[in-house]
């Protein structure tokens, strides 16, 4: 017994330690949230062979990763993190989709683990940092606008002058061309309530004199109800009502739409920078051009360019900080960045860019939009207003359901009850927007 007993004793340190081996060997697990293959084919590839690069000189991690469908990345996030379950690193647009997670309390501030120049690099911005502490880096910045079809904008016999159309009134000219040989104008879709914000953005905007104006809109300074402001919708609904835009809109998500110009069944869809690539790579080098929405607005904003960046935050929950910060600088090393434009054809969110790697027209384009570019406007714009008046409301105009006026009342009341019932949030909002 007394010999049996010790060989038990050692049998169970020997378990004790082989179980401890084997976690030792399980090593740190970091997982991470993403989105951008919709917007940005290959993407997917580009952070595998980043996972490899990282996990080869972290032996001890492992990374798991999840591409998020585009409807759950608002919300998933900040319901995992209520929950205590987030992930460690979750992808962010910009502004307030970054800032409202950080006022929760669920985005680990940044300066904790990089320095002032690596954020500043990294594309670390104002819209997504808040007394003091940045939240976000960016991953890739892109043009905002139209994808159009120059060769057949040529074959229905738009002229020369109007490839692209620089006013609203060039672009109704084209569109009756397109529509006159038997296309479809203007394809696009608002059944996954993309559309809207996207709409509100890049029209909006033509009517401000300043980004500052943005804010005043989403203060109360300025009125949402006030002609000017929901002029934008009346434009989109005289494409509508002339037949340049798909009737069956409202039956189509986004990228659904987008696909009608890569068959060449239409002539312009709303697209980012970010997926040009692949859309060219259809239509064929030459054929393909990127545009500002065409001047129609008062405002001195009217003929800029557009453009935003996408990035990447880490969770305040995270047990992995210190290996979720090295993966960030492995995704930001200069030769991931330089391959996010060489391997995709995509612009790289970082400082350091090498502009000499530019090449072909399309790209010098996008590049100059960028440049030049305001931010995209509904990044600050409170995501109540962007949600029922932007998305909701955009789909009831297209149904005949609303009037572009009934958009700019209802922006106007989710504003003043979003105030109203939020209190602290606003607080941090102005003093955010200052």
């Amino acid at each position: 017994m007394h010999w049996g007993r010790k060989i038990l004793v050692v049998l169970l340190v020997l378990g004790l330690l082989l179980v401890a081996l084997d976690a030792s060997a399980a090593g740190k697990k970091l997982v991470i949230w993403w989105w951008g293959e919709q917007e940005f084919a290959g993407l997917t590839g580009w952070l595998q062979d980043t996972i490899a690069i990282f996990e080869k000189e972290h032996p001890d991690v492992k990374v798991e990763t999840t591409l998020q469908a585009t409807e759950n990345v608002f919300s998933d996030f900040p319901t995992a993190s209520a929950a205590g379950n987030p992930p460690d690193l979750q992808y962010a647009w910009n502004g307030v989709y970054t800032m409202d997670w950080a006022w929760l309390g669920y985005m680990e501030p940044l300066n904790k683990h990089f320095s002032k120049q690596e954020l500043d690099r990294m594309y670390s911005i104002p819209l997504t940092s808040f007394e003091g502490n940045a939240y976000r880096v960016g991953w890739y910045a892109f043009s905002f606008g139209w994808a159009y079809n120059k060769k057949m904008l040529k074959a229905a016999g738009v002229a020369d002058s109007l490839i692209p159309p620089k006013t609203f009134d060039d672009w109704l000219k084209a569109c009756e061309k397109v529509k006159a040989a038997g296309y479809i104008p203007i394809a696009l879709g608002s059944k996954d309530k993309l559309l809207g914000d996207w709409m509100q953005a890049i029209f909006l905007y033509q009517q401000l004199d300043s980004y500052a104006d943005v804010v005043k809109l989403c203060t109360g300074e300025l009125r949402w109800d006030n002609p000017k402001y929901y002029q934008h919708w009346d434009k989109i609904k005289t494409l509508f009502d002339k037949g340049y835009i798909n009737k069956d809109v409202n039956s189509l998500d986004l990228y659904q739409a987008q696909e009608m110009v890569t068959k060449g069944e239409a002539a312009f869809t709303i697209a980012v920078g970010s997926i040009m690539p692949a859309i060219e790579k259809e239509l064929g080098v030459g054929n393909l051009g990127h545009m500002n929405t065409p001047a129609w607005g008062s405002g001195k904003l009217a003929k800029v360019p557009c453009m935003d960046v996408q990035g990447i935050g880490m969770s305040s929950a995270s047990k992995v900080k210190k290996e979720a910060a090295d993966f960030i600088r492995t995704m930001h090393r200069k030769d991931r960045m330089s391959a996010i434009y060489t391997q995709l054809g995509g612009f790289p969110a970082t400082r350091d860019f090498d502009t000499k790697l530019i090449k072909g027209e399309l790209n010098a384009q996008m590049w100059s939009m960028i440049q030049n570019g305001i931010v995209y406007i509904s990044d600050v714009i409170p995501y109540a207003v962007t949600d029922g008046a932007g998305n909701s409301g955009i789909q009831q105009l297209f149904a005949g359901a609303w009037q572009p006026k009934d958009q700019g009342v209802e922006a106007q009341r989710l504003l003043e009850e979003w105030k109203a019932q939020n209190p602290d949030l606003v607080q941090k909002y102005l003093k955010w927007m200052k």
